[in-house]
């Protein structure tokens, strides 16, 4: 009798902790079995990496989870101007959670090995609470992974051609290099010129040194402009001499001699004037008989001219 009991009071107590803990998982696994629960619909576009019994968390507490995962969704059904949205991820949270009809819903990484979780945030009072079965519009959070992906983009977009443009420029200096190696290698024109720079810089302070023929030079001229110099002499008594004629006025006397004479060789000219006249047709007479009859000069003349023709004087008449 006594074992009998014990045998019905090991049953009884499996019986009740199989059930505390079937009440344990029902309530860990499924709370809409003892406390009510609001079931939300969410458009993404991709449903990638999240699994059914993911959690949901408003504002990074968590407050349901995922319940069904549908994709893909027919094209009627897409929400308007989202028609890439093809799945829909069903959750369902504690009806005391305050998600509001506008509010941010992501799906984002909360750990390194990329786990999906639902996050309700950034919500609108003002908007009033959303009802049961309300849909929203999600958006997928970068990962990891997105994020290398849009790095290595950014890489191949931007990067690349900066690279090429500074493998180009490394060239182009190389060769630049490679000229001015060329230019100033030992007998090359710069070191060509540069060695007759030098020469020539040693020429300058040959001449301009002491006892060179450049300081000659300007102690001859410092000795020809100097106080004692002879130029200076010069333009002392060139001084001296413009001083004078314009003391004694002889510039001026001197010109109105000019004049005189000036005048009196016009009036000469203007009398002996027939004279030169007569003179040159003479002496042109003498040069074309030369050029046409040269023998003139040994031979007797016989050439007439007509001043020596007789002048038939008229006679007077008699009465």
């Amino acid at each position: 009798m006594q074992i009998r009991r014990e045998e019905i009071r090991t049953g009884l107590l499996v019986i009740v902790s199989l059930g505390i803990l079937t009440a344990i998982l029902l309530a860990l696994g499924a709370p809409g079995v003892f406390r009510a629960v609001n079931t939300f619909n969410i458009f993404f576009d991709n449903a990638g990496g999240l699994k059914q019994g993911a959690p949901v968390m408003l504002a990074g507490r968590k407050i349901g989870q995922v319940v069904k995962l549908m994709s893909p969704i027919p094209q009627g059904d897409r929400p308007k101007n989202f028609e890439s949205y093809e799945c829909i991820v069903q959750v369902s949270v504690e009806r005391g959670s305050k998600i509001f009809n506008e509010v941010h819903v992501r799906m984002l990484s909360y750990s390194l090995l990329g786990e999906q979780v639902i996050d309700f945030a950034s919500g609108d009072e003002n908007s009033k609470l959303a009802p049961n079965n309300a849909y929203f519009i999600g958006e997928r959070a970068k990962d990891f992974a997105q994020s290398i992906a849009e790095a290595v983009s950014v890489i191949k977009n931007v990067v690349t051609p900066v690279a090429l443009e500074a493998q180009k420029t490394m060239t182009e200096l190389r060769s630049t290099a490679d000229n001015l190696k060329q230019l100033t290698a030992p007998g090359s024109n710069v070191d060509q010129a540069v060695i007759k720079f030098r020469d020539l810089g040693q020429n300058l302070v040959e001449l301009s040194g002491p006892g060179g023929k450049l300081q000659g030079t300007l102690d001859n001229l410092q000795a020809l402009t100097g106080p004692n110099s002879h130029l200076q002499s010069a333009l002392q008594n060139a001084d001296k001499v413009t001083g004078d004629l314009a003391r004694n006025k002889d510039i001026e006397v001197s010109l109105r001699n000019f004049r005189e004479a000036s005048d009196q060789l016009k009036g000469t000219m203007s009398t002996l004037g027939p004279q030169f006249q007569q003179i040159g047709s003479n002496l042109e007479q003498a040069t074309d008989t030369v050029k046409r009859q040269p023998w003139r000069l040994i031979y007797p003349t016989t050439k007439k001219y007509p001043a020596d023709k007789p002048v038939l004087r008229s006679q007077p008449r008699l009465r």
